[in-house]
């Protein structure tokens, strides 16, 4: 997982004034601290989430303070996609977290040359881990896959110091016909007239 770094400042006043004045809210918390409300500057924040991913690790600069921290939830607005509200957790080395971790599907233009689509059914799994292991995100290759065949949780990639918290046999995704897609599609269309 890479580093990226962010400033926080702490926060008095509420989120929406705090958004309106060009920051994100936030909170901060950790084991044996109170929840602290911080914010930070927005362009700074969406900076990290565009060039390190949803949950990255950061730096945090606290002061004259640096402490080490997972984005663990970024609340957005539904339909703008804004940024509302972030929450980090702080964490130490060595410290175990636990977390959801996206999956990214690559080989769907190999699927889609033999008319197959990939219908996923979960964008993410959860595990535990250090901190210091856990990846920004799980790649799966879908590229040989074949009508019918599923992707399981067992299918990635996982390190051994990582614990799965999903069952290892849940289906993640599965290759279907494209046309299958589509007459499912034409189904609910019929069905609506």
């Amino acid at each position: 997982m890479r580093e990226a770094t962010l400033t926080v400042l702490p926060r008095d006043e509420k989120g929406k004034k705090a958004r309106r004045e060009g920051f994100i809210p936030g909170v901060i918390y950790g084991k044996g601290m109170e929840t602290l409300p911080v914010k930070f500057v927005k362009r700074e924040f969406l900076k990290v989430l565009r060039e390190h991913g949803a949950r990255p690790r950061v730096k945090l600069l606290m002061g004259d303070q640096e402490k080490m921290a997972l984005v663990k939830y970024v609340d957005k607005e539904p339909i703008t996609g804004e940024v509302l509200h972030a929450d980090l957790q702080l964490v130490a080395a060595g410290q175990k977290i636990t977390c959801d971790i996206p999956i990214r599907f690559i080989g769907r233009e190999r699927l889609k040359s033999k008319g197959l689509i990939l219908q996923v059914n979960i964008d993410s799994i959860n595990i535990t881990g250090e901190a210091s292991v856990i990846p920004e995100y799980f790649v799966v290759d879908v590229g040989d896959k074949n009508y019918g065949d599923a992707v399981t949780v067992e299918d990635l990639n996982i390190p051994s110091e990582i614990q799965i918290n999903d069952p290892p046999e849940d289906a993640i995704a599965v290759v279907t016909a494209a046309e299958d897609e589509a007459s499912e599609e034409d189904n609910e269309a019929d069905a609506a007239n």
